[in-house]
Parts: C-alpha cells; structure tokens; sequence
C-alpha cells in the first residue's frame, strides 16, 4: 500500500525556480499567452493551469516543471474528508509509481502552523514504520521558510514539505518507487518559481490547459452554492398509491396504506446516533453542502404514521425514501453502463460511500440489470439508539442504486426482519422510453478546456455530459424492473 502522507506545506512552500523552468519560461510565456488576468476576477487557491510536464498555479503565483519520464498525468479524487482542498493531484505508471500532490487548508485561529503539522506527520510515519533518510529540517526557498523531511518504506519513497503563507497551509508530497526519478522531482519542487499572480499567463506552456484540482474545485462549489441544482430538480407527483417523475422518466408504485413524509427517518438517526457516539459527524461539511445543493429527497414512504409523541413501534415500522443526486456536482464520479463492470462499480462506490456512510453497514452488494435498467443493490442490517431509548434498535436495510438522466436515483428500504424487507423490494418502478430532457441542474454559461482529473479528453467528456444532460441513461427501453436482484452479475465486492 503507498504510503501517501499528507504534508503541510504553505503555498509558498511550493513556490521556487526549477532551473529547467527557468530557461524556458520566459519564451513560453510571450508567445502563449501574454494578455493579463483580469484584475478583479475572482480566483481560487486550486485555479491552476496543466501541461504534460508542468503546473502553473495563478492564486498563489507559483509554478513548476517535472520530468517527461515521470508520465505524470492528473488523476482523480473524491473529496477529502477533513476539510482540505485539493490543489493538486498528478500520478505515474508502475514500475516508478510516481506521485505529486498539493493540498490547501485554511490556517485556523491559534491553529498549528507548518512545522507542527510536519512534526505530527513525521511522527505518524515512524509510528507505522519507516526509514527516517533525512529527520525534519528547515530550509529557505524562494525568501519562504520550509520545514521538510523524507523517508522510505520498503521501495517507496517521500519527502514532505511545508510553508506557512498568507492564511493557507499547503500539503505537498512527492514520491516514488525510483530514487533516481524521487531525486530529479524534489530538485523541480527545490526550484519553484515565484511570480506576482497577475503574471501567471507568462509561465504558461503553449499546451497548457486549466486545471482546477483533482475533486470538486472551490471554484465549481462557489458556482453551486450560488445556483444549487437541488433547486431545479422535478419533486415529481404523489398520488394515494403511485410516485410520477416526469423529468426523469419513471414512475414507482408505493404499498398501499403507507403514508407519506417529506424526509426519511432511519438514515439520519442512524447518523445522528453514531454522531452522538463518536462525537464526530458521519460526513464531513463539504459532502454536507454537495448533498444540500445538489440532491433532494424525492419522497419518503413510511408503514405507519408517527403517534403524538413521533413514535412508530417496531414492529409495525417500514420505510421507503427515494433520493436523486445531480451527476454535474460529482465529475469524478460514474456510474457503470455494463452490469458486468466490477472495476467501474468498485470506482464508483468509493466517490457514492462518501457521502452515504449508511454503506458501512451493507454486507452484502450486487449488480444486475432489469429490461435494459442497471442497478447496484446492497443489503445489510443496521443497529441504532434513538433518543430517549435505553436498547438499540436492529433494522434490515437495502439500498438500490440506478442512473437516470445525468441524476443518481437512490430508493432506501428499511425494515424489522428480511421478510418483510422482501416485501418491499418487490414493487416495481417503471421507466419510460423516451430521449432524456434537458437537465435542469444547469452549469454556468461559458466554454472552459479544463481538466478534472483526468486527460484533456476526458475532462471534455466529462463536461459535455454534465452541461448537456446527455449522459447515458441507466435504460435505452421501456420497461419495469423490481428491487430485487434475482439475476445478479459478479458483487463489485467493495462493501465499504
């Protein structure tokens, strides 16, 4: 397993010449790009530009170059847990399992500074094991203060930087299974090159293309916070037994007798109880704002309807919530078109689980496909205390997971026993035939080249299906399908 530490370094940190960069930037530069950046245009500590053999970064000012041999290219990322914002991500092939990243936090009041961090960070490594090949240091790059160390495990190898700069603390790492590669990618990172930010365009390469970081860039979050796509998603229709979804072409039927209510009941208790346990939140503030702006809950289905007091007993409890979440929010995520896809579904569970932590208690996940619909279901049980209530209490969840029309459709069922959650699993949803609409969660006008983890083509790929509402639907016919997976494909085996 890579040893992919996280290192505290300060966008300054990462900001001296590499002396490879420095005899070409100029002629690059004057010849590329050489209109300035608008002065008042707001930008973003991960607002970047990438080639195949440097990154620019225009909030710092910073660039640096890093060897052809390395065949670096973006990759990436879900969303960091911790609050951090992803900066850079930049991986080779094997056999050098070359590795660049850069993340960005904001320095809190009184909060740790550069050498601190890199201190907890040395200590971590040589608390799991490592070969201490250089102990913490401090150096200056640039008119910076650096702290930095390295270390090896085994045949990989790391140094960690860090620099304190203006408000932000940076994690920058830079590894490999090659001592010779780790040596000529530390001496590019050694000689970064400072500029002012309205200079940025004269460090561009003449193929370079915007890049803003290998997650969900603050840029496209500031975007969503000001025109959440929750907000133009079709609440659908509800009648006394049936669920219509026009906009996204399906309708569901509901079991007779159930009672309808705007939210669901057992995912947040689950979370708030495993909160009040752990005294940390199951998701953290970023996946939070993604899943305000960016899904809705479409209904929810309960077997009986709460006494005064908000109660249901046990017994007589059953719950289904349908959910749906805009794909334009989540670029690094997909959602397989071959049931058969266990790669693509183990890819796809690792972005879905970060903000669904109620996965951790499926044991169980399959993929199958229903009249030209595929589905990713998942089967588990859950053990909860409720406020006020001295035993736990235990449910049979399922969650059965499609694409439609650039949203992800996510219908929970929870019951008392299997038995009854069977039940549940047998009602049937039905998809219509016809071409998908124009999405309603529309991206901002305007034509960027940007690479989102990944290749320049992918990133267009990516684009156009988020922008256009194009992207495959889970179904090509009509039809309808139940929950139940009795034809399954291989399980994607990742039960997170």
């Amino acid at each position: 397993m890579t040893l992919r530490r996280t290192f505290f370094v300060v966008g300054s940190l990462l900001l001296v010449p590499c002396l490879l960069m420095a005899q070409t930037t100029t002629a690059a530069g004057s010849t590329a790009m050489a209109a300035p950046a608008p002065q008042r245009e707001t930008v973003f500590p991960d607002q970047g530009y990438l080639s195949p053999t440097r990154y620019t970064n225009r909030y710092f000012g910073f660039a640096f170059d890093f060897p052809e041999e390395a065949e670096l290219r973006a990759v990436a990322r879900p969303m960091a847990t911790d609050g951090a914002l992803q900066v850079l991500d930049l991986a080779g092939p094997p056999p050098s399992d070359a590795d660049i990243s850069l993340v960005a936090f904001r320095q809190e009041k009184d909060g740790p500074n550069a050498k601190i961090l890199l201190r907890r960070a040395l200590d971590h490594d040589l608390y799991v094991g490592v070969e201490e090949l250089r102990q913490l240091s401090k150096t200056s790059i640039g008119g910076h203060e650096v702290y930095f160390f390295e270390t090896r495990r085994g045949i990989e190898q790391h140094m960690l930087l860090a620099t304190d700069l203006d408000g932000y603390v940076l994690e920058f790492t830079v590894a490999a299974h090659s001592d010779k590669l780790l040596k000529r990618m530390e001496a590019c990172v050694e000689h970064m090159s400072f500029f002012s930010p309205l200079d940025y365009r004269q460090h561009l390469e003449a193929d370079a293309v915007e890049y803003e970081g290998p997650a969900i860039s603050a840029h496209r979050l500031a975007e969503i916070e000001a025109d959440p796509p929750a907000q133009h998603l079709d609440q659908g229709t509800l009648t006394a037994d049936s669920y219509r979804n026009r906009s996204l072409g399906f309708s569901y039927h509901i079991p007779a007798g159930w009672v309808l209510e705007a939210e669901g009941a057992i995912e947040p208790s689950v979370e708030r109880s495993r909160e009040r346990n752990t005294g940390a939140p199951a998701i953290g503030r970023a996946e939070n704002l993604l899943l305000n702006d960016c899904g809705r809950t479409l209904f929810s289905a309960w077997a009986r309807r709460p006494g005064p007091d908000g109660q249901i007993a046990y017994d007589g409890f059953g719950e289904i919530t349908l959910s749906a979440l805009s794909l334009s929010c989540f670029p690094a995520m997909s959602f397989p078109t071959n049931a058969g896809d266990v790669d693509g579904f183990k890819a796809f569970i690792s972005h879905f689980a970060l903000t669904h932590p109620i996965l951790q208690d499926m044991r169980e996940s399959k993929s199958f496909s229903k009249n030209g619909v595929i589905f990713l279901f998942f089967h588990g049980a859950v053990a909860f205390q409720a406020n006020g209530e001295e035993l736990s209490r235990r449910l049979s969840i399922a969650m059965a997971v499609t694409q439609r029309r650039g949203y992800i459709l996510t219908w929970f069922f929870a019951a008392p026993h299997d038995a009854e959650l069977q039940d549940l699993l047998d009602q049937r949803v039905n998809f219509d035939p016809s071409p998908p609409v124009q999405r309603a969660a529309t991206q901002p006008s305007g034509e960027r080249a940007t690479i989102a983890g990944g290749s320049r083509e992918a990133a267009s790929s990516t684009a156009s299906a988020s922008t256009t509402g194009q992207q495959p639907d889970a179904t090509g016919t009509a039809g309808n399908a139940a929950m139940t997976a009795t034809s399954t494909q291989p399980s994607p085996t990742a039960t997170p």
